[in-house]
């Protein structure tokens, strides 16, 4: 089976848990600055080289860079588009709103000039983008004309209801919905879109290091397991024992929405 790990920080995560947090199977590993960036460039072309020597797979993590809105960095939008220019990123992200505190809404302007600019540059190197949104939903329809323009969208962690990512979809965006840990600790809406949303729009993750459960300090990459089996479960839930799908056929067609929202 192939776990595909649609958002963690490969940087981040080894400081925390150092080698035991390889990635488990594929993944896109995501940066937010420019040092940070270069140190998973060189160990993701490691890890790779490591991958292929072992299961004979090319490319196993691919690569995303962006202007995260909890810290707009206009400055970088430069190297973004660099990164794109000599592709050397697979996708742009984090990028979107972060409403969350009081902190991170005194940053708006900011916010709204990168994800802005990241969406064009998403729409003009054809690149998906990986959005982060905590209390925007209503700034993220406002940028559905933007967001249909990319090849494809992954919203992270997504906070909203069904309705919402139906409605989503209904304007024309290439929406994929990613759901990680919380699915593991009774999260209410992110449970309900596992289970209602059509299964082709569905993608898991682990936010490795940070989003961690009560009483965690760091998740693991490797916890993509974990995360896997909480939503073939919620999926499963109530279906007749013959008619449930197997575990092999869940992860399967996640692995292939990977591939479509990626561009694989």
């Amino acid at each position: 089976m192939n776990f595909c790990d649609a958002h963690f920080h490969l940087i981040p995560s080894e400081a925390a848990l150092g080698t035991h947090s390889l990635p488990r199977g594929r993944g896109v590993t995501a940066a937010h600055f420019k040092d940070e960036f270069l140190a998973q460039e060189a160990r993701v072309k490691e890890l790779n080289a490591l991958f292929q020597k072992q299961k004979g797979a090319a490319s196993e993590l691919i690569q995303s860079f962006g202007l995260h809105p909890q810290e707009p960095l206009l400055e970088n939008l430069d190297f973004l588009e660099g990164l794109l220019q000599e592709k050397r990123i697979a996708a742009i992200g984090e990028c979107g709103f972060d409403f969350f505190t009081p902190e991170f809404a005194a940053n708006r302007e900011k916010q709204e000039k990168a994800f802005a600019a990241q969406l064009d540059l998403a729409a003009r190197y054809q690149v998906p983008a990986l959005v982060h949104a905590r209390k925007a939903m209503q700034e993220i329809f406002a940028a559905a004309g933007a967001l249909k323009k990319a090849p494809a969208v992954v919203f992270h962690s997504f906070a909203g209801s069904p309705a919402d990512a139906s409605s989503l979809l209904a304007k024309g965006i290439n929406a994929y919905f990613s759901f990680g840990k919380p699915l593991m600790n009774g999260a209410k809406k992110a449970i309900l879109c596992v289970r209602s949303l059509p299964q082709d729009r569905l993608l898991l993750e682990t936010d490795a290091p940070y989003q961690t459960l009560k009483g965690e300090l760091a998740t693991s990459p490797q916890e993509i397991a974990d995360v896997y089996q909480a939503a073939f479960e919620i999926r499963a839930a109530g279906s007749p024992f013959e008619a449930r799908p197997s575990f092999f056929d869940f992860t399967a067609a996640i692995e292939k929405n990977f591939d479509k929202a990626f561009g694989l």
